[in-house]
């Protein structure tokens, strides 16, 4: 068997980008790579490895999540002021910069693995896997097929941050000349191929499987192979990638050449949409549903399921994220850290009535900017202030929550709030928690209370810091089985990387685009609105008693607006919107205004139920649209050139 031998040395050449803290795989400075895949064992630590790469969807200081408008961590100096917390909401405060990159994923560093170190790591692991000597030769090619998909996962997660990117199809070898080191980026066009390329490949030759088992979850198979490609040529088809003259018309290359296209391609939505269609037929065929909750209800809501308009809707929303490998599930992040905190679900979890003071696993201060309160529905299924039957002028107005089945177990009837939490759609009680709700955690169902002084939920002498900024909370991520003050008492589940539901609204969207309205794109809305127990959409919006804009769904300009809107409301708090946001060229729209919140040191309602605003936020296009490549990269390649604006 031939080795080849790796040292520290050549580390400047061979990584071409990064710092040399080279292979998580490699123990020492000099190393025979062939002794890394001597047996089963070493060869599964580095398939191990090559996953390891994968961008952090559960701690919030180190993902992509924060970015957008969604999220609202502490604002305090501690967190606010400081450059490696709450990492997101820093881009979207306008710190970053090409000399210190926040979540660098090019290089590594700011809170982000180097998914080009990642790339190198996936070249390494298919030059030697061959010579594995007890492994069958079905699960080499399993393996191969995995890390190609991998591989086309990173080659395309730096394109939606950086856009044209340098290809790495295989690593550079030792004797490389310096010309050969200092590669150029290829096009955009020629970017999306090349992952595209390598996905194909892996599906034509038909080696990856088509579902994992128990113990190996999460690991590519041929449903999450399917998912990326449609979701890959989704964003290829978007405006920001599709013909953007407005922004990079003259972003060229070293030789001069045009990196984005000029003109728009609608042929791309039609691949979209295809790849799209591919893949959501091979997941229902092998069992894929959208998750619909079957089981006992907990103790607290044996009563609430048989008077409870909204709860059967409520539990299928809210198990849906959190219920392990449901169904739903296509793709899910599983590389927790159990026995850590730092996670979405520990930060976004309010503390338990019965240990008020016990801030582990439970810190209760990331929450949501109010935009996300006015996002969600009416319980008719449209936008409140599209909804005729909607008080949308006095939605501030304070108000008595009724005593109805409607606001049954997720309101406290008989408690003032104002009129913007009432009749509202079921995910936004399944998701959110507003001041006098209630909140399902710490295996009961507890009265929140946001004002001063009040707990749980309120800002207070107990809670100067460790308390949700704006009045808002976010139920979505936290399982209501969740406990503090231990690890083993909070449950774990995969984060979703992508649903199912995800899947239907990109077929809508694609759909709209090429076809524009069409019965076949109301259906794809219709199984998630029926799911959450909302009425179809070509009803609702052909019915002038309920909406201000009749007919807005028979225009594709309409169409595309109720899909956005969709899109964002479904897949909210998942880490989805800011990309979206991005592709649709819409950052302008959303991402330009500040962070708005209740005045939590409000004693009363009058005084709570003021709206302040709470921190800037700061947006430049086009040059947010990409993220900056490190200065020192740029200065040890010169035939690399900067991203717009940076």
């Amino acid at each position: 068997m031939k080795s080849k031998i790796i040292t520290i040395c050549l580390c400047g050449i061979l990584l071409l980008f990064t710092q040399c803290d080279y292979l998580d795989i490699v123990p020492d400075n000099v190393v025979e790579v062939g002794s890394l895949f001597e047996n089963r064992d070493k060869a599964l630590n580095a398939l191990s490895t090559c996953y390891r790469y994968m961008p952090n969807y559960e701690k919030l200081h180190e993902s992509m999540s924060l970015a957008g408008d969604e999220w609202v961590g502490r604002l305090d100096a501690e967190v606010a002021d400081a450059r490696w917390n709450t990492r997101g909401e820093k881009l979207m405060r306008g710190w970053n910069n090409s000399n210190d990159p926040i979540l660098n994923y090019w290089a590594g560093g700011g809170g982000a693995n180097s998914l080009y170190e990642g790339i190198r790591v996936c070249n390494i692991f298919l030059q030697n896997i061959d010579n594995v000597p007890d492994l069958t030769p079905n699960e080499i090619k399993d393996w191969i097929a995995q890390v190609k998909i991998l591989k086309a996962y990173y080659h395309y997660y730096l394109i939606r941050l950086y856009g044209p990117i340098v290809i790495v199809d295989e690593n550079l070898e030792p004797y490389s000349s310096v010309e050969e080191v200092r590669q150029e980026r290829q096009s955009i066009d020629s970017c999306f191929n090349y992952v595209i390329g390598l996905i194909d490949e892996v599906l034509d030759e038909d080696d990856l499987a088509v579902e994992r088992g128990t113990s190996y979850l999460g690991q590519i198979d041929q449903q999450i192979a399917r998912a990326i490609k449609a979701e890959v040529l989704l964003t290829r088809a978007s405006p920001l990638f599709n013909g953007n003259s407005e922004f990079y018309s003259n972003f060229k290359g070293k030789k001069g050449e045009l990196l984005f296209p000029i003109k728009d391609d609608p042929e791309k939505w039609k691949d979209a949409l295809d790849a799209i269609k591919e893949a959501i037929d091979f997941a229902e065929s092998n069992g894929k549903k959208l998750y619909q909750y079957k089981g006992q209800p907990k103790f607290w809501d044996v009563e609430n399921f048989e008077t409870s308009e909204i709860i059967q809707y409520c539990y299928n929303e809210r198990f849906s994220i959190v219920d392990p490998w449901n169904d739903e599930i296509i793709w899910g992040y599983s590389g927790l850290d159990f026995t850590g905190q730092g996670g979405f679900a520990h930060a976004t979890n309010m503390r338990s009535v019965a240990e008020p003071t016990t801030p582990e696993y439970a810190w209760q201060w990331l929450g949501a900017d109010y935009r996300m309160a006015e996002m969600f529905y009416s319980k008719n299924g449209v936008p409140i202030e599209e909804d005729r039957t909607y008080d949308y002028d006095n939605r501030l107005q304070l108000t008595t929550i009724p005593f109805d089945n409607y606001h049954k177990g997720y309101m406290q009837q008989g408690e003032t709030t104002i009129k913007l939490h009432l009749d509202r759609e079921p995910r936004f009680y399944a998701w959110l928690a507003v001041d006098r709700c209630i909140w399902r955690t710490h295996d009961i169902a507890n009265d929140v209370k946001m004002r001063y002084n009040e707990f749980p939920g309120g800002r207070g002498s107990q809670h100067t810091t460790d308390f949700y900024w704006t009045g808002i909370a976010v139920k979505k991520l936290v399982h209501p089985e969740s406990g503090t003050g231990h690890w083993a008492r909070v449950v774990k589940y995969p984060y979703p990387i992508i649903r199912l539901s995800d899947l239907y609204l990109m077929y809508a969207e694609a759909y709209n685009e090429y076809y524009g309205p069409h019965q076949e794109v109301y259906d794809a809305l219709n199984k998630i609105r029926t799911r959450g127990g909302l009425k179809p959409v070509e009803d609702v919006w052909s019915n002038g008693e309920i909406v201000k804009n009749v007919g807005k769904h028979l225009t594709k300009e309409g169409l595309r607006d109720i899909i956005h809107k969709e899109r964002s409301i479904e897949l909210c708090f998942e880490g989805k919107r800011y990309f979206d946001v991005l592709r649709w060229k819409e950052a302008n729209k959303y991402f330009t205004s500040p962070v708005k919140g209740w005045n939590t040191t409000g004693v009363d309602p009058e005084q709570f139920y003021i709206l302040l605003t709470l921190q800037t936020r700061v947006w430049q296009t086009p040059r947010d649209y990409l993220m900056p490549i490190p200065l020192w990269d740029l200065d040890r390649n010169p035939n690399l050139i900067q991203n717009p604006g940076w």
